[in-house]
């Protein structure tokens, strides 16, 4: 695995998902029919390419406000410490902002996952209303779904569907692009959490990965328990990076 290649698709991911203006100093991701998503709605700054950051955060600020969007900043996962060397001008301009603590885990052993046979995974290509009520919404999580309809649009995302009894319950989604696969989320129910479905989902995307020949997978894992998981999949750590996160503390935005 490459990491370089690997952490430049973590700062373009959004791409996948939604739309975006390119600028000297990054991109602007942005969705004004998906405003509650972060993933959706942010810019991503580079270090590098920065001379007035001042300039930058009233061109940002600007940016989001015309489109009734609260500013959001990631910091490029390459530049571990900017945003603490620039605290003070993002206070000023009305931004909070934290530390993100992101633990990676690449594809690099071999799936020792015992699937419940009694959940039935699926690659789907199609978007079903079906997962709205009982994926997204049952999962606590309803501004997901459109990041996820909008995602089984592109031709390089991989969909993985999980029924307990016919009925939808869990999914994830997964892009590959120039040689990387990004595991981009993934949901379960609440009411059937404990039984098997998301071990059910990654076995299947695991061997799916491993019959298709994608060596270069990827993610971070949210959790103790979802890191059990995927170490049992195959996946191992190799990094922890710290991501910085900025979002506009004034009100009156939308």
């Amino acid at each position: 695995m490459n990491l370089e290649k690997m952490y430049i698709e973590e700062d373009l991911f959004p791409r996948e998902i939604t739309s975006y203006e390119t600028r000297y100093y990054g991109l602007l991701f942005y969705n004004v029919d998906n405003k509650d998503s972060f993933d959706s709605n942010h810019a991503i700054i580079y270090r590098e390419n920065i001379q007035d950051i001042e300039e930058v955060l009233n061109d940002i600020i600007g940016f989001y406000k015309v489109k009734g969007i609260i500013p959001n900043i990631y910091q490029s996962i390459r530049d571990e410490g900017f945003f603490g060397e620039i605290k003070s001008v993002l206070e000023e301009y009305g931004f909070e902002y934290w530390i993100e603590e992101q633990k990676y885990m690449v594809l690099s052993e071999r799936n020792e996952i015992i699937p419940n046979t009694q959940i039935v995974v699926r690659k789907v290509t199609e978007w079903e209303d079906e997962f709205c009520v009982e994926i997204f919404e049952k999962a606590g999580e309803p501004w997901e779904k459109d990041v996820a309809k909008r995602a089984l649009l592109n031709s390089n995302t991989l969909f993985f569907v999980a029924y307990y009894k016919e009925k939808p319950v869990g999914m994830t989604h997964c892009h590959l692009t120039d040689g990387v696969c990004r595991v981009d989320y993934l949901l379960v129910s609440k009411e059937y959490r404990n039984i098997g479905v998301g071990r059910a989902i990654i076995n299947s995307f695991v061997e799916y990965c491993h019959a298709n020949q994608i060596e270069n997978c990827y993610l971070w894992p949210d959790g103790e328990s979802a890191e059990k998981i995927y170490y049992e999949a195959g996946f191992r750590y190799v990094e922890t990076k710290q991501a910085g996160r900025a979002t506009y503390k004034h009100a009156n935005i939308c």
